[in-house]
């Protein structure tokens, strides 16, 4: 197995970083191209520019049919090897993603290496122009991203050709297939085919759910990557430990693994086709809305309802700044929390247009007590059994379909919407007695019944408050879309809640 440059530092010449800056540094995210090396990998000296690769808002494809037809049997007779690829990321992820490790798994397999260059670029064009070192490189039989700084060396230090033809020719690469610089997934429509009628996989496939938060909602993006949904944007910066394993869904070999990367792993083995963006980053004020809208995608802004923001983190604050981003963009909102030791949950949801009240005019109390009396949250997922996510996450599930598919034609789920629009908060009760932090509601809403309820959920009414600080009391959510305001400064004002 060939290893290149057996430092942790990418040596580049100036001319090569010189052309990287005039063409990705230059071009809005997602624009990349190929790396090369003449002198056994020790130093990147050449550099081609993939100007049709497949790209995204948020994804870079290499055009691998060109690139192996055409490129890679030029720098054979030049005796030019492959030592990476660099391309650019929207502004504030300055770190290879999953799909970038999956894809550069498959070449180092397909051209027998143990390492491979793979710098990341902020262009000038989104904001300022930088350049961060990484390589993918073999370890344990797994492929991991390690840091790299990147040294330029001046031209003038270039050997010769000629000094170092023989040992060039005699570590050239073949000429690989398409399929060895990107394989191409396989196709997970039948999978769903037996479900073509209850979420059609057209449809879903337009589709793209952002996640804020992927501890106890892990599996619930699992599940939900079984319905076709086209696009999945995770966030989360922190990593799994210990003792995670007992309530969220991750496994011993993925403790210290950051959890949005690992869901994303997950998320691929499932469907393929899925666009997943891990982004290993928590949700605070470093991440602009502008930022944010480069990693929703096109969707956010040309079909909003397309888009469905969840909200599913432990912090109160990153809750609201998630709520308010589905405001300011009109698209739909889900928020799903466990209350202590699993005894009970919410799941609170919002759609332009249909729901009257938005998450502040329901959760009076609670923006009460974190804005004016500064409550700090103490509970987390520890002592809830995993039994508690799975029951919220499956409900989660039903509502994301339901607002996701409100009004496609050819979806039971299409007309769902209607008929709770003014109930858009939900109580479950996973406790039978008084222990229950929901027991009060549930028992006024049950009565003297000689029976024991246990897993119920109330699907409580929700009316608009006029001096609720964000929503106004409007009644209409789809009226706050486009408004100019910066979604990491919460207003203040009266809170106001529902009648319990």
């Amino acid at each position: 197995m060939k290893s290149f440059n057996p430092s942790h530092e990418i040596r580049m010449f100036e001319s090569v970083y010189k052309k990287i800056t005039d063409t990705v540094g230059s071009l809005p995210a997602e624009t990349g191209g190929m790396l090369g090396s003449s002198d056994s990998g020790r130093t990147i000296g050449h550099f081609h520019f993939d100007e049709c690769a497949d790209t995204s808002a948020g994804t870079y494809s290499p055009d691998a049919e060109t690139l192996s037809k055409y490129v890679l049997p030029d720098w054979k007779t030049r005796g030019i090897e492959v030592a990476g690829f660099v391309h650019s990321h929207p502004p504030g992820i300055p770190r290879p993603s999953h799909g970038d490790e999956v894809y550069a798994a498959a070449i180092l397999a397909a051209n027998d290496l143990d390492r491979l260059a793979l710098p990341i670029v902020q262009s000038a064009a989104d904001g300022t122009f930088s350049i961060h070192g990484y390589y993918a490189e073999l370890h344990r039989g797994k492929t991991r991203i390690v840091d790299a700084p990147i040294r330029i060396v001046p031209d003038r230090l270039r050997r010769s050709r000629q000094s170092g033809l023989g040992e060039m020719l005699h570590r050239s690469i073949s000429n690989p297939p398409a399929a060895s610089l990107c394989p191409m997934p396989v196709c997970a429509s039948h999978s769903h085919s037996r479900v073509e009628g209850v979420y059609p996989l057209d449809v879903m496939r337009r589709k793209t759910l952002v996640c804020f938060g992927c501890g106890t909602t892990g599996e619930y993006l699992e599940a939900f990557a079984r319905t076709g949904i086209g696009r999945m944007i995770i966030v989360d910066g922190d990593i799994y430990s210990e003792t995670n394993l007992a309530t969220q869904q991750c496994y011993s070999d993925e403790i210290g693994v950051n959890k949005a990367d690992a869901v994303a792993r997950h998320i691929a083995r499932i469907d393929p086709e899925i666009e997943v963006v891990p982004v290993p980053r928590f949700l605070d004020d470093d991440m602009t809305d502008e930022a944010f809208e480069g990693l929703a995608g096109p969707a956010l802004l040309e079909r909003p309802t397309d888009v469905l923001i969840a909200g599913c983190t432990d912090d109160f604050f990153a809750q609201d700044r998630a709520m308010r981003l589905a405001l300011k963009y009109g698209t739909p909102y889900l928020a799903g929390q466990l209350y202590e030791r699993g005894k009970g949950a919410e799941v609170l949801f919002t759609y332009p247009g249909v729901t009257p009240a938005c998450p502040r005019c329901i959760l009076r109390d609670r923006y009460h007590a974190y804005l004016r009396e500064g409550y700090e949250n103490q509970v987390g997922s520890q002592d809830s059994p995993i039994f508690a996510a799975q029951r919220v996450n499956a409900i989660k599930g039903f509502v994301s379909l339901m607002l996701l598919l409100y009004k496609e034609k050819g979806s039971p789920f299409s007309t769902l919407l209607d008929e709770v629009s003014n109930r858009n908060i939900l109580q479950i009760r996973m406790h039978p007695g008084p222990g229950s932090p929901v027991h009060p509601l549930f028992e006024k809403q049950i009565g003297a019944s000689p029976c024991t309820f246990f897993d119920e959920t109330l699907w409580i009414p929700v009316i608009p408050e006029t001096d609720c600080p964000d929503c106004h009391g409007c009644g209409d959510l789809s009226l706050l879309a486009d408004a100019v305001f910066d979604t990491r400064d919460i207003p203040l004002g009266g809170e106001l809640a529902y009648e319990g």
